[in-house]
């Protein structure tokens, strides 16, 4: 049985929002401030127990402020299905709130106006913002099943879902000094050994008979039950100090965690610090909450563990471990993870990736997986081959620009730069790629295919730019001296372009009804058409940073027009990187340059609603 999907209406950043979850681990990811934080609020609507019922009793605040109301006053609606309904245990859980479709169920939050409210709605459309909505007069239902009945909702049954909720505000090492209950929850599901039991109370008993015969425990304890006696009275009880009570449940309800780097070095945990213990504390709930698996219990419970943000306070390598604890590890119940970490969405199985974002003004979600089908599985191995954390970025921007390779990956930041900043007003805002919030991606090479699936027609509803290299095919010349055919490279020009090769007018074509995806190309290559725009800065730079040997400088001293063109491309095109890091120096310096119109094309596009 798993969580399979929820919708959401009318609750705080959602209007109308429905998400399908994954079975065992799903990784929510998106740009901040899309939502992540209040769909985990929603689904605790339901299955929290801790402080549940004040919890469940919502504010005005908590209603989407984009409303509009007229006539009705809003409800506030959280549906989840169960799926995979199969064992005993789990129809026995869920057969009141079983559906038409095998196998599901449904449960459902509302929160809704009373049968006698007095407070009449406004008879004209009202931003919600502009009224009081009386709720005070409102209440929370929630029931089981398809429609809403009668019958009473049994509370009980949800206690069965242990629901666990690390938030991202969590305090890892206050929770751990205080972590006696659950650590006597986890310790409890074990079988006791009864002998060791006895033993234990016994050491307990002799080491508080020691401490009573030390003199100044006796002392204190004297004091305080003399200083007791006066200002109780007839209330008066007697007091003991002693290591514990002689009572083994009670002594395992005041156990801590130590922690070190061995069991003769421990240490409290408060002197740890913040990144280790957010593990630590995860991994008490992941042992209070998934011990259980495949042992046989007549109080059967379904574990939901809710994690915000684990890359909290967590480097690098600690963030792709424990995501990939997350991923592979086969574990009891559900669990379900928010996070903004590059390091965590490229380590886990594209499969596990749910993406949240805005199409328009709307909140959608997409199982990443649920992209490619049996024909597309190849792209898929492909993204899950290649996505380290520098290309996962993808997933965390509004609008991607996909490049070939690091010369672009430089250049285009600075580029867009010029372009929509030169004519700026002193009181304008800076306009960049971060700003617009576009994720700039190399793919290392031409493999745009892989990750243009995820924008096609089955994919994310954004927008997606395509800067590709035209590569016009080689030409075939004869040799006036040996009378051979040889095959040549092409230097196009605006004035004699030639066409693209037949991967880029292949990608073109098989994109072009795709209305979020615009794919440009140019005359040749990124740095040949950088030239052709270019000829006096080229010039400068060849010889400013000595690119080439001595012997192609002096030869190009002596070109003009598209002579030189040619022969400063194939300088320029030796040391790409490295000429690229030089052509962004001149830039941050304030030299100017002219950017292909097929760049421009591209900012544009990714600059309109």
């Amino acid at each position: 049985m798993y969580i399979s999907k929820m919708s959401i209406s009318n609750y705080k950043s959602f209007v109308d929002f429905s998400i399908e979850y994954n079975k065992g681990l799903s990784v929510i990811i998106g740009e901040n401030n899309i939502g992540k934080s209040n769909m985990l609020d929603a689904l605790s609507l339901i299955f929290i127990s801790n402080y549940g019922w004040k919890k469940r009793q919502l504010t005005q605040d908590d209603f989407n402020n984009e409303l509009v109301i007229q006539d009705v006053w809003p409800s506030i609606k959280v549906e989840v299905t169960l799926s995979d309904i199969n064992t005993d245990d789990e129809m026995a859980l869920t057969y009141k709130w079983l559906t038409q479709e095998p196998g599901k169920a449904k449960l459902t939050y509302i929160f809704r106006p009373k049968a006698n409210c007095k407070k009449d709605a406004p008879a004209n459309p009202t931003a919600i913002k502009d009224l009081k909505v009386p709720v005070d007069q409102y209440e929370w239902v929630i029931y089981g099943g398809e429609k809403e009945t009668t019958d009473i909702f049994d509370h009980q049954m949800l206690q069965r879902f242990t629901y666990e909720w690390v938030d991202a505000l969590r305090d890892a090492t206050s929770e751990l000094s205080k972590s006696a209950g659950k650590l006597h929850k986890i310790i409890s599901t074990y079988d006791q050994d009864e002998s060791n039991k006895g033993q234990v109370i016994q050491k307990i008993q002799e080491l508080n008979q020691q401490i009573k015969q030390s003199s100044e425990i006796d002392k204190a304890q004297t004091s305080i039950n003399n200083y007791l006696k006066q200002i109780s009275g007839s209330q008066y009880q007697q007091t003991m100090i002693q290591m514990a009570e002689s009572s083994y449940e009670q002594l395992l309800k005041n156990l801590k965690v130590l922690i070190g780097p061995n069991e003769g070095n421990v240490h409290s945990v408060d002197t740890n610090g913040l990144g280790y213990n957010n593990l630590l504390y995860m991994g008490l709930l992941l042992a209070q909450y998934f011990n259980k698996k495949g042992k046989e219990c007549n109080d059967y419970t379904f574990p939901i563990l809710t994690v915000e943000e684990p890359e909290a306070h967590l480097h690098t390598h600690l963030q792709r471990y424990l995501s990939n604890y997350f991923f592979n590890e086969s574990l009891a119940g559900q669990i379900i993870v928010t996070s903004h970490s590059t390091h965590i969405s490229s380590t886990v199985n594209l499969s596990s990736l749910i993406l949240m974002y805005k199409d328009g003004n709307q909140i959608k979600s997409k199982k990443i997986g649920s992209i490619f089908d049996k024909k597309t599985e190849k792209y898929k191995r492909h993204l899950d081959r290649w996505l380290e954390a520098t290309k996962s970025n993808i997933f965390f921007g509004r609008k991607t620009l996909l490049v070939e390779g690091i010369a672009e990956r430089l250049l285009i930041p600075k580029m867009a730069d010029i372009y929509w900043n030169q004519k700026r007003k002193k009181d304008e805002p800076k306009k960049s790629l971060d700003g617009y919030g576009i994720s700039i991606i190399s793919v290392d090479g031409v493999a745009f295919r892989p990750f243009l699936h995820l924008f096609g027609e089955s994919g994310l509803k954004q927008k997606c730019a395509v800067l590709t290299d035209s590569d016009p095919e080689k030409i075939e010349i004869i040799d006036p001296t040996s009378n051979e055919k040889l095959k040549v490279d092409v230097f196009p020009t605006k004035q004699h372009p030639s066409e693209a090769c037949s991967r880029t007018i292949s990608l073109i074509n098989d994109f072009k009804e795709v209305s979020n995806v615009l794919i440009k190309t140019n005359l040749k290559t990124f740095e040949y058409d950088l030239v052709l725009e270019n000829n006096d800065f080229f010039r400068e730079l060849i010889n400013e940073y000595e690119l080439g040997t001595k012997a192609e400088r002096e030869k190009i001293a002596a070109l003009s027009g598209h002579d030189f063109e040619k022969e400063a491309f194939l300088i320029v095109a030796e040391t790409k990187g490295e000429a690229a890091q030089y052509v962004l120096d001149k830039l941050e310096s304030g030299k100017e340059i002219t950017i292909p119109k097929y760049i421009t094309d591209i900012l544009d596009f990714l600059t309109e609603a």
